[in-house]
């Protein structure tokens, strides 16, 4: 691994003289394939992940890049089942805009995602960032989009008006904190047990939440990093203690140390492991009996709507980094991937799409290019070399910090399950309190290691099985037909949308839980129960002809299933004209033509209600589709036919 690194470095510094000679040998022929026929344009497929990506990306990209026809998925459900299922059936995307790159394992990486290293662009992040997305051997499968980063974000307006100044230390911060507490403040909050009573109570220097495991991990690997993760050796052993390899004993004990000695010096307290985020939120922005929490960029949103209806109460805040000792240089911040961007090895098989997908990467190596790939909002920061921090007064503590590129990210002592991270936050109490020795506590840390890598996944039950993977669409229709079975309707309607619909897709094989939930259509495998007119719940509604077709008018970017019709659909024909016929039982429809169509409420809105089906749950009702066609799916639906 130390090798292997060291091979990175040089690789990145290689890259400026070698660019012009890698961008020659890029030169190629694009298969038929993967070209728009109707313009010649190279079609370049984007898999983001839920919620994420900026709505303009496409069309942005487009107009930057007008030889690219860009086609986006968005990914909805579990992301590690699609994927991998993906990966296993060979129909990943071109290009992956997903937060959960960085956890991927490195053999996966290695096999699935094209090596960047050579690439010039890489030059433009941080080195520290980069090195963060190095695999095992040597390569560099995905750069990092947007993050947030995390520090101590402080009342810049309670310091003004109490003479307290910034600290730029370990030992300045500790001083603070204890200076505060000598001034024996007073605050009012709310009365717990009478909410229209107030309580005077003491304001504290610094109330974070660690309630949860990843405020602990932005804590404890912050003030650790420089002795025990940071450089080749340190991150050797990393890789080898992630494989089982090597052991904590021998390595943390002065990490253990360092953690008792943050308690012993006043700056972590037992107490915070019982504060929950709103608290801390409010103390802070609201009632202002804390000075300082851990907490990201969102800090400044969170203030605005803590003071939306009392402006006068508004006070200025800012971040300051974690400071870990009082050595220069040793001020840090923690971040949190908000996506990261890879190019898969299958869409590098095309040389000329290969090309193109660099060009984009290379304009995703830019302040624009970065905040194109988030929807906005967020606040999102990203770590080039040109920052992006603007000149917003919060960061005036961080620049230096940020430009520096000491910007650390989660290290995951046992990989993706977290599973040493949830057993040292939730024993921490424990050890500051002495009712666990450092000895004892890296051990057991160790075994929660080796369970997490001995442990194979729980096999899941199995309710049928595919007998060969189906297409989007065709499982919108099967999903329909599941709709049918359960209500007894005429027809099923399913988008192939996000929203009321499904996204994705049956693999070949078991059909499982997930395989299940990954089809879902939206809120109904939840198995809530509600009286409100507007949960969105199975129903029947009467439908005409004429409104199927204007229903597919309304959708004519995007398929509906219509299970219970014989279709022909064409997807090279242009939008409104691809549903070439349309059957039932054997006849075209007619716009007088009425139906019992069932459906989520949401995907016909514009109908009468005839039968609401609250008490179903999508699960439960695919569990009784497969038991009446014998728990067998014998590949794509009959009823339709896609030409090809």
């Amino acid at each position: 691994m130390k090798e292997l690194i060291k091979k990175y470095f040089r690789c990145a510094a290689a890259a400026i003289l070698i660019a012009g000679i890698s961008a020659a040998c890029l030169s190629g022929c694009s298969s038929d394939n993967d070209k728009n026929k109707e313009n010649e344009k190279i079609q370049v497929k984007v898999q983001y992940q839920c919620g994420r990506m900026n709505l303009d990306l496409e069309s942005v990209l487009e107009e930057k890049f007008p030889d690219v026809d860009i086609v986006t998925d968005e990914l909805v459900g579990d992301p590690y089942y699609i994927i991998a299922k993906e990966m296993e059936h060979n129909i990943e995307p071109d290009i992956y805009l997903y937060e959960g790159l960085y956890n991927m394992d490195d053999k996966t990486a290695a096999d699935k995602l094209y090596d960047l290293s050579q690439e010039k662009f890489t030059g433009n992040f941080y080195l520290s960032a980069v090195s963060e997305c190095v695999n095992e051997d040597g390569g560099l499968y995905y750069l990092p989009g947007p993050v947030y980063v995390y520090g101590i974000v402080y009342d810049k307006t309670a310091f003004r008006e109490l003479g307290l100044e910034v600290p730029h230390s370990y030992t300045e911060f500790a001083d603070l904190l204890n200076e505060v507490r000598a001034m024996n403040l007073k605050g009012i909050e709310p009365d717990e047990n009478n909410p229209d009573a107030t309580v005077t109570v003491d304001v504290e220097p610094f109330v974070p939440t660690i309630k949860w495991s990843d405020m602990w991990t932005f804590i404890f690997d912050s003030y650790i990093y420089d002795d025990y993760l940071k450089g080749v050796d340190n991150a050797l052993w990393l890789d080898k203690y992630q494989q089982g390899d090597e052991s904590m004993t021998g390595h943390m004990e002065g990490a253990a140390e360092k953690l008792i000695k943050l308690f012993d010096d006043g700056i972590l307290s037992t107490d915070f492991w019982e504060i929950r985020a709103p608290v801390r939120t409010a103390k802070l922005y609201r009632y202002h009996t804390s000075l300082m929490t851990v907490e990201c960029q969102s800090a400044q949103g969170f203030n605005e709507r803590e003071n939306i209806e009392t402006s006068d109460n508004f006070h200025e805040i800012g971040m300051m980094p974690f400071y870990t000792s009082d050595e220069e240089e040793s001020d840090y911040l923690f971040s949190m991937p908000r996506c990261c961007f890879g190019m898969t090895k299958k869409a590098a098989q095309d040389e000329e799409k290969k090309k193109a997908i660099l060009e984009i990467f290379d304009y995703f190596s830019t302040m624009e290019g970065q905040d194109l790939m988030i929807e906005g909002g967020g606040g999102e920061i990203n770590l080039l070399k040109v920052s992006n921090l603007t000149d917003d007064p919060f960061y005036d503590e961080v620049r230096d910090t940020f430009s520096h590129g000491r910007v650390i990210n989660r290290f995951n002592f046992a990989g993706r399950s977290g599973a040493v991270e949830a057993y040292m936050h939730r024993t921490t109490p424990d050890l500051a309190e002495g009712r666990i020795t450092v000895e004892e506590w890296l051990k057991e840390a160790d075994n929660a290691r080796d369970e997490a890598l001995d442990s194979q996944p729980e096999e899941e039950e199995s309710y049928g099985t595919v007998t060969e993977m189906l297409s989007v669409e065709e499982t919108a229709v099967v999903v329909g037909e599941a709709y049918i079975h359960a209500t007894g309707a005429d027809i099923g309607i399913v988008p192939c949308r996000a929203s009321f619909g499904t996204k994705n897709r049956l693999f070949e094989g078991p059909v499982t839980d997930k395989a299940i939930d990954v089809i879902s259509t939206t809120r109904m495998s939840t198995g809530v129960v509600t009286e409100d007119p507007n949960h969105v719940n199975m129903v029947t509604v009467k439908i005409t002809g004429q409104q199927i077709m204007d229903l597919l008018e309304e959708n004519k970017d995007t398929f509906v299933g219509l299970a219970g019709f014989d279709v022909v659909y064409d997807p090279s024909k242009p939008e409104g004209e691809r549903y070439i016929s349309i059957k039932y039982g054997g006849k075209e429809i007619a716009p007088e033509d009425e139906f019992i169509a069932a459906s989520v409420k949401g995907a016909v809105k514009s109908l009468p209600v005839a039968e609401s089906f609250d008490e179903l749950v999508f699960r439960d009702m695919f569990i009784n589709y497969l038991e009446g066609n014998g728990n067998v799916i014998s590949g794509a639906p009959e009823s339709l036919k896609i030409v090809k």
